[in-house]
């Protein structure tokens, strides 16, 4: 391999496809070998999606859909009751990103449905399971649940990759993956992705021992930095930065759980899904305290970084 790493790509264990990741790891290894610093991202979380009509934004595979979930909150509630959309919406609803989605309309699960206590019957309740009590189309279901609740009521997918430790910890087996998300926060209204290093270590490593510690650690710092680039990150060694993580492995969760809670700290007041974690005690940046048992300090002796160094 030579020249710097130039590009990331995503790769996850979907139970519907299982071949799907080896065929990725192949093209990547296979990459490398000819040169091309390829290195990919394996998605190693458990998470699910949780979605309104309202703000859900990732249905532009279909044209139907896309058109039924834009516009105002007066559009939205016109297009979703509309049949004749709705009839092109079943149509196309293999061209919808489903593994993405965690599954077809039908896994659905109505999570919430505001303040309507006329839809309480429904609430914790699978989609698909509904509809055959009703004797309806499950998309139907669905949307008709979201137009009665104003847009308000919240869907939860199955998760989005695959719930088995074996399947997942193969993406682990090329020396050109890690485990990561590559959204950046895209999708912080729909699931919670920067869960997944706490998900890594508690999950593959402690509870079903798929992967070593020690090889958790590397494929969390060591190569992540040197995939983007860092020269003086990513591992200790004597005279490198002092950037560390010091946790609890035993007691290391996140909070909640199996669950999200919405937070509302953007700006003008905008609102995102978060996990915390327990279980960290100490990170610390350049050797300073910036977080204690999850309170910041308020120290911020972080440093620019330029050409893989930081300034000083």
């Amino acid at each position: 391999m030579s020249g710097r790493p130039v590009l990331f790509n995503v790769v996850a264990a979907f139970d519907t496809s299982p071949d799907f990741h080896r065929t990725q790891m192949r093209w990547l290894e296979n990459s490398n070998a000819r040169g091309l610093a390829l290195f990919g991202q394996g998605f190693t979380h458990r998470q699910w999606t949780v979605l309104t009509m309202e703000d859900w934004n990732l249905f532009d595979s279909s044209p139907a859909w896309a058109r039924a979930t834009t516009g105002t909150h007066a559009d939205k509630m016109e297009k979703l009751a509309d049949p004749e959309l709705r009839a092109q919406m079943k149509a196309e609803e293999h061209l919808l990103l489903t593994e993405v989605l965690g599954g077809t309309v039908d896994k659905w699960t109505v999570r919430s449905v505001g303040n309507h206590s006329e839809l309480d019957k429904y609430q914790g309740r699978v989609v698909g399971e509904i509809a055959k009590t009703e004797a309806k189309d499950a998309l139907d279901v669905a949307l008709d649940i979201a137009v009665a609740s104003d847009l308000t009521a919240e869907f939860q997918t199955e998760d989005v990759s695959s719930n088995d430790p074996e399947k997942v910890s193969q993406l682990m087996l090329s020396p050109y993956t890690m485990p990561g998300i590559s959204d950046g926060g895209a999708h912080t209204k729909f699931l919670v992705g920067g869960a997944y290093t706490t998900n890594f270590l508690t999950w593959l490593v402690r509870d079903t021992q798929k992967l070593t510690l020690e090889e958790a650690h590397y494929r969390l710092s060591a190569l992540p930095a040197h995939a983007g680039g860092f020269k003086d990150r990513g591992y200790l060694r004597e005279g490198m930065a002092a950037d560390i993580v010091v946790y609890d492995f035993d007691n290391l969760k996140s909070v909640p759980e199996h669950d999200s809670v919405v937070v509302h700290d953007l700006p003008g007041d905008e609102w995102r899904r978060v996990q915390r974690a327990e279980g960290y005690r100490w990170t610390l940046v350049n050797g300073e305290v910036t977080f204690e048992d999850g309170e910041c300090t308020g120290a911020t002796p972080g440093a620019l970084l330029r050409g893989g160094r930081a300034e000083r």
